[in-house]
């Protein structure tokens, strides 16, 4: 069984060096433990120059975005299957 994965590719461009860089700095905050609503809170907050001081580009915005969609979507998946597992195991 394979789960599909969803993916924009007008969103999602491995090819440019800053989504990369985006998608590879949510990366490392996902595995240095920190919860998923704390990088969305985090791109809201890059996403407004006003509030970070910075400016970020559209492209490593999108990568990191994109990070956060795919690892969304991980998470569906094994409470899915962690669910339809404990379902099936009384059976």
């Amino acid at each position: 069984m394979s789960i599909p994965t969803i993916t924009l590719d007008l969103l999602d461009n491995p090819n440019n060096p800053d989504h990369a860089h985006g998608r590879a700095t949510a990366y490392d905050h996902i595995h240095n433990g920190e919860p998923l609503t704390t990088l969305e809170d985090r791109l809201a907050w890059m996403e407004d120059p006003t509030v970070s001081g910075a400016t970020y580009t559209a492209a490593f915005l999108t990568g990191y975005r994109a990070q956060i969609a795919d690892w969304r979507a991980y998470d569906y998946a094994q409470r899915i299957a962690t669910t339809h597992n404990a379902w099936e195991t009384p059976r």
